[in-house]
């Protein structure tokens, strides 16, 4: 007797009860709200279709590269954002540790189930109606399709190796490559390799998931797993320092919202808003492209988000050194990637007849950090409700998150550059004062900061 089965048919029903249960769920109104949004993604993908057939209209060759743009962009973000915010959704084994079934087939298994999603679903009909109404621009959504293909697998090898808890497994750096080759992709429709690097976006993820089968899988049962997965998913926060674990569970929603509007604003404001090489409209730009929006909805009151633990300083130590390093550990690396990303995105989608604006992002960053620590030592509050959206502003002072705008206005709209470096500068040497007094373990500035952080 074989030591394992084969797949044989338990895969075919497990396959046809989960796409049972995402197309036609028991209840009768969620039956009615899949077919609803199947109809509509077809209706959708039907008229996406006739623009494609009439792209050489010219209302049509002018928005449709911007329109393309958003929809590969819409794919990949729905493949990867979804299963890693808020949470990770773990990869679990479908079938039991007692069933004939090797760890390896366990994985495919568990590969096929996940590519069955409404989501996925949602956007597969989409383009498939496209490449029906529009076979003759049938790379187009092709290409789509295998984005959303690339997508998925991506993010289930990730997830593989988030469930077997190897985060410092050498393909990790192999998966943030393919992230990058899809993302640059997405960016340069107009490049000469783009059809090539189209097929090599699906086929990278596709060969390291076969390397991740090869390599990784045959760990992928009870002894290695944990037992309860939905917890362990959780738990990526436990291997990050203390202060990051209290600051992420409460400032996540904050962070993600100032991420969110980045994107959104830079790359709205590159894609529909440059002429000749300027920008046509900068009332809201700056806001984004700055590390603005992390300041204004949680550093300027960071000690008030650490909580508990800035409260546990104060109460051993008093004023010390430590609550510094404890501020410079966690805004550094929140503007560093903020400012990173402000870069990236000018790099990608703007002329170069603007990225001397790249030069705003260390000034601005200096300054803003100095009003950050005036803020969390001198209008310091408690933080409530973090994780809702009608609350999140009233958890840093107004007073200090005008000074951030006020600043960073006058910083983006000066024209001359001797100006912003001074500017940039005073404002940064107004920290002296406040590390003066934390080193001094300044009474007054001690007891304000308890007020504010303990009522």
């Amino acid at each position: 007797m074989a030591d394992y089965a084969t797949l044989g048919h338990f895969l075919p029903y497990l396959l046809g009860k989960r796409l049972r249960a995402v197309v036609w769920p028991d209840a009768t109104g969620e039956r009615v709200g899949v077919v609803a949004l199947l109809v509509f993604m077809m209706g959708y993908g039907a008229g996406f279709g006739v623009l494609l057939n009439h792209r050489e209209s010219d209302g049509i060759s002018e928005v449709l590269p911007e329109l393309l743009l958003v929809l590969n962009a819409a794919w990949l973000v729905s493949a990867l954002v979804v299963d890693f915010v808020p949470t990770l959704r773990p990869v679990t084994r479908p079938l039991p540790e007692h069933f004939p079934v090797s760890a390896r087939q366990n994985v495919v298994t568990a590969f096929l189930l996940d590519l069955i999603s409404l989501r996925r679903l949602l956007s597969a009909v989409f383009l498939l109606a496209a490449l029906v109404v529009a076979p003759r621009h049938g790379l187009v959504p092709g290409f789509g399709l295998l984005l959303v293909l690339g997508g998925a697998v991506l993010s289930f090898n990730v997830r593989l190796l988030g469930a077997l808890r190897r985060w410092r497994h050498p393909l990790l750096l192999v998966h943030a490559a393919t992230l990058a080759l899809m993302v640059w992709w997405i960016l340069h429709p107009t490049q000469p390799y783009y059809t090539a690097l189209g097929v090599a976006m699906v086929l990278l993820p596709c060969a390291l998931w076969a390397a991740q089968l090869y390599w990784v899988a045959p760990s992928f049962g009870a002894r290695y797993l944990p037992a309860d997965p939905a917890h362990a998913a959780g738990r990526a926060l436990d291997r990050l320092p203390l202060e990051w674990k209290v600051y992420t569970r409460k400032a996540w929603l904050s962070l993600l919202m100032g991420l969110v509007i980045k994107v959104l604003l830079v790359g709205a404001s590159g894609l529909f808003f440059v002429k000749n090489g300027k920008l046509t409209t900068q009332g809201f730009f700056y806001i984004a492209f700055l590390p603005m929006v992390g300041f204004t909805y949680a550093n300027n009151n960071l000690f008030g988000f650490l909580g508990a633990m800035a409260a546990n300083e104060l109460q051993r130590l008093g004023l010390t050194s430590r609550l510094l390093v404890l501020y410079a550990r966690v805004v550094g690396p929140v503007v560093l990637v903020d400012c990173l990303l402000s870069a990236v995105l000018l790099l990608a989608l703007f002329p170069s007849s603007l990225w001397h604006l790249l030069g705003l992002l260390p000034l601005s960053a200096a300054g803003l950090a100095a009003i950050g620590l005036w803020g969390s030592l001198y209008k310091a509050k408690q933080v409530v409700k973090t994780v809702d959206f009608a609350n999140m502003r009233n958890n840093v002072s107004s007073l200090m998150s005008m000074f951030s705008v006020g600043f960073a206005a006058v910083l983006y709209f000066v024209p001359w550059w001797w100006l912003r470096v001074l500017l940039a500068g005073l404002v940064t040497l107004s920290a002296v004062w406040p590390l003066r007094e934390v080193l001094a373990n300044d009474g007054e500035l001690r007891r304000r900061l308890w007020r504010g952080i303990s009522t």
